[in-house]
């Protein structure tokens, strides 16, 4: 009976499901429904606050804004968000972003305003540019504007003949410290208009490497290390409004850049008694203790532009696009006098007071573009660009390195030390065309034509032109794409003057005086940024994809540079460029990448010993080749070890640069032979781990380690001294070379 009954009951069952599936389809409700599933909370807001531990002190490890003393150091990232909900009519939001990596590299950033119609953002960002630390010197007053030498101080004629010098040496700490401060106010007025006032100012201050000479060119000239103190100030304000529809966009702005140093000059005291062979023209008064040199530091200058550009859909696929703008720039700082030193003789004074810069910048450039066809598409553009120099000449009288007294010819002007300032203008114009035509639907040629026009007053060349021609061919496939070019340019200029110049800087009477007061270059040699030049260039580059989880990309190029027409000069540079990278994904967990970048450059010059008045003696020629290499590589995988728990990052970097000199000396004189040049070297290997634990959506840990190990081998630093030639007192600079571990952890809480 009771089998029989649970039988009822089930049959009944059976009877009834039916009916209720037909309830559920009609919506006749017979219980409680499931409660929906919520959403995860969106968490907008995080602080990540944490410290990490460096073992060593390297100025050259941390150079570009990152740590550099050994020790705990802090580190913070805050990021606070606020917008109202979707549904909630206001438009109004909020954002601050906030970071610290240690004590000197720190930002800030704050945005606030309302959708569509202003928004205000401010920033503040610092930051030390580190050179190095095992920078040295003598000097007394580093930072300062006048460098004096200890009392004890025992000049010579060389170097080596600085008895005290190790004595009298101090550590000096070679670092600029960067703060940047500014913001914007973007008003929307009106659909499609926008109003924008934008303003940064950035300050500057520390000390940074520099070099001044003392004595002239025919008496063995010395150069002299000093710290050159920096203390700038940038000022950039720019007001600007814009319209863009998708048919037409414009924008008109105004800017002004100010620029200012709060030091005009650094005075150094002439460590040397005389030169090495002989006393200077001045005697015992142009060397120490008596002598003194004053290096100019860059002056205060202001600029201000004026600029117009816009956008005109003239057709669906037609666009022509066009800027104008005009510049004044300014430069009137005063004159530094022609030498510090009291006891030289100096009759003349200054033909002006400063220097009364002005240079009018035009710039104005035109684009149109087209594929208003099925296979075919065009693009021409033109651009202008003039500087026109209206600075006023004058005849300055200077004094060589504070080393001689003011020149008083017999004959007014017949000197090599009176020479006219040349306001330099330049005027460059450039014209391309570029036609594509698809042969396939994937396949595609495109021939253009670029051509640089360029004139200049003043100088050996007046007017260079050069014309390139480029194709290019770029196909796709299932797998992915491959593309190849090909460009030969040349260039040709007016009648090289070398005399030009020269002649232009110096008076009539000093060049009618003598067939020797003419230009001093060598007359076969030519500048390589004004002699004709034939470059040719070829590029190449691949992608493939074989599968949705793998790729693959390959790309380079070469470019040879040669000189035909330079018989002294630069002859010949060529680049070789090689490029190739990969990434392959398994799903959601695990992701890698590799990449491998070649770049070799070489190139070839010669040059002419001017010891004698022949300009043909093969005796007097010298040659030089030099072969820089660089290797980068690296490779990194993303491990999602447990799914919303732990994360792990690796990646490893490597670069490894040389240069290679060959040196043909010439014969003519002992005084020019030379020894060869040691290879420089320079290795990085870098490593850094990284692994995340989620303990909940709103709490993390990070935990990281980098290993880096650096070596640099450069001749003009190993094993060489303050004093590492006889006209030189140098700094004392050690090449880096280190072993590096940093260790940080920090925890990250969302909201």
């Amino acid at each position: 009976m009771k089998h029989a009954a649970r039988f009822a009951h089930v049959l009944a069952l059976g009877t009834l499901l039916p009916v209720l599936a037909v309830a559920q389809e009609d919506s006749f409700d017979l219980g409680v429904a499931p409660t929906p599933k919520q959403a995860p909370k969106l968490l907008t807001n995080s602080v990540d606050v944490g410290f990490g531990y460096q073992s060593l002190n390297s100025y050259y490890f941390g150079r570009y804004g990152g740590v550099t003393d050994l020790g705990f150091f802090p580190t913070l990232d805050v990021s606070l968000h606020h917008r109202a909900t979707w549904n909630s009519g206001d438009t109004k939001f909020w954002d601050v972003d906030a970071g610290l990596n240690g004590v000197d590299n720190r930002y800030v950033q704050a945005r606030v305003g309302e959708q569509g119609r202003w928004k205000f953002v401010a920033n503040y960002d610092g930051f030390t540019r580190w050179f190095t630390e095992s920078a040295m010197t003598p000097f007394d007053g580093a930072g300062t504007s006048r460098l004096t030498l200890p009392s004890n101080w025992i000049g010579g004629a060389s170097a080596p003949q600085f008895i005290n010098l190790i004595t009298n040496l101090k550590p000096l700490e070679l670092k600029t410290q960067w703060q940047s401060a500014g913001g914007d106010y973007v008003l929307t007025p009106r659909t499609g208009y926008e109003v924008r006032l934008h303003y940064d100012y950035r300050h500057r201050d520390g000390l940074r490497a520099n070099s001044i000479a003392f004595g002239n060119e025919a008496n063995y000239a010395v150069g002299v290390f000093f710290p050159q103190p920096v203390d700038y100030d940038s000022h950039r304000v720019q007001i600007s409004m814009g319209y863009a529809d998708p048919i037409w966009q414009w924008n008109a702005s105004y800017s002004m850049s100010l620029f200012r140093d709060a030091l005009t000059s650094v005075t150094v005291q002439n460590p040397y008694t005389r030169s090495l062979v002989s006393s200077w023209p001045a005697g015992g008064f142009a060397g120490y203790p008596f002598a003194f040199g004053q290096y100019s530091l860059p002056p205060d200058s202001a600029a201000h532009q004026i600029s117009l550009s816009g956008g005109y859909a003239v057709a669906p696929r037609t666009r022509i696009t066009a800027r104008v703008s005009f510049t004044i720039q300014t430069q009137n700082a005063p004159f530094l006098p022609y030498t510090d030193n009291p006891n030289l003789n100096v009759p003349l004074a200054l033909p002006r007071s400063s220097l009364n810069g002005v240079d009018h910048k035009t710039f104005a450039s035109f684009m149109i573009t087209s594929r208003e066809w099925k296979k075919l598409d065009l693009a021409l553009s033109y651009s202008y660009d003039d500087r026109n120099n209206l600075t006023p000449q004058s005849l300055f009288t200077y004094i060589t390195n504070d080393a001689q007294d003011q020149p008083r010819p017999v004959v007014p002007g017949v000197s090599a030390y009176y020479r006219y300032n040349l306001p330099y203008s330049f005027t460059f114009q450039q014209a391309k065309a570029e036609v594509g035509y698809r042969v396939t639907p994937r396949t595609r040629l495109s021939f253009s034509y670029t051509g640089d026009f360029k004139s200049r007053t003043d100088q050996a060349v007046s007017e260079t032109t050069e014309h390139t021609f480029k194709t290019k061919a770029l196909t796709s496939f299932t797998a992915g794409s491959a593309w190849v070019s090909y460009s030969y340019a040349v260039r040709t200029g007016s009648n090289y003057r070398d005399f030009y110049p020269w002649n232009l800087s110096h008076t009539a009477a000093y060049l009618n005086a003598s067939p020797n007061d003419h230009s001093i270059e060598y007359p076969l040699m030519r500048k390589f940024d004004l002699a004709d030049r034939k470059r040719h260039e070829a590029k190449t580059g691949v992608t493939f994809e074989p599968a949705p989880a793998f790729a693959v990309n390959f790309s380079g190029g070469y470019a040879r540079d040669q000189y035909n027409n330079s018989a002294f000069g630069l002859r010949s540079a060529d680049t070789l460029l090689l490029d190739a990278d990969g990434s392959y994904a398994v799903k959601d967990r695990l992701t890698a990448s590799l990449f491998y970048s070649f770049e070799q450059v070489r190139s070839a010059q010669r040059g002419y010993y001017l010891a004698s008045l022949i300009q043909t003696n093969p005796s007097q020629i010298w040659a030089a080749r030099e072969h820089d290499t660089v290797h980068s590589a690296g490779l990194r995988m993303d491990w999602t070890a447990i799914p919303d728990k732990l994360t792990v990052r690796s990646a490893y970097y490597m670069s490894y640069g040389t240069t290679h000199m060959d040196i043909a000396a010439t014969a003519f004189t002992p005084l020019a032979a030379v020894s060869p040049l040691p290879d420089a070297h320079e290795i990085t290997h870098n490593l850094n781990l990284r692994g995340e634990y989620t303990f909940r959506p709103d709490l993390s840990m990070q935990l990281g380690y980098i290993i880096e190990r650096h070596i640099t081998t450069d001749w003009q630093y190993q094993n060489i001294a303050v004093a590492p030639v006889a006209q030189i007192l140098g700094a004392g600079i050690i090449p880096p070379r280190y072993w590096a571990h940093v260790v940080t952890v920090s925890v990250r809480r969302a909201f």
